[in-house]
C-alpha cells in the first residue's frame, strides 16, 4: 500500500519530545518515568509509542513496551508526581 498524498497523515503526538510519563498498564498503574524511542501506527490507525521506563526506581531494572499515545504524558519538570524521582 502506498501513502496517501491527498489527505496526508498526521505527525506524532509532539514528536519532538522524548522524555514521557508512563500512566500505566495493563497490570499495574503509574506513573513512571519513560524515554520514547519511536513512534508507529497500530492496525487501527492510532499512534503507538516504542518506551523504555522504569517501574521501580528502587531496582536496577528498565522495561521495553509498546504504549498507545493515551498511556503517554509529556515530562513536565515543573509537575514531578509525588514519590517519583524528579530527573532535570
Amino acid at each position: 500500500m502506498g501513502s496517501n498524498r491527498r489527505y496526508p497523515r498526521e505527525p506524532p503526538p509532539d514528536n519532538r519530545r522524548r522524555h514521557c510519563w508512563v500512566l500505566g498498564t495493563a497490570y499495574e498503574r503509574g506513573p513512571w518515568p519513560g524515554l520514547i524511542l519511536e513512534w508507529r501506527r497500530s492496525n487501527s490507525d492510532d499512534w503507538m509509542a516504542r518506551v523504555v521506563y522504569v517501574p521501580n526506581p528502587k531496582e536496577a531494572k528498565s522495561v521495553e513496551a509498546w504504549f498507545a499515545a493515551g498511556l503517554l504524558r509529556p515530562l513536565d519538570p515543573s509537575r514531578v508526581p509525588q514519590g517519583q524521582v524528579d530527573f532535570r
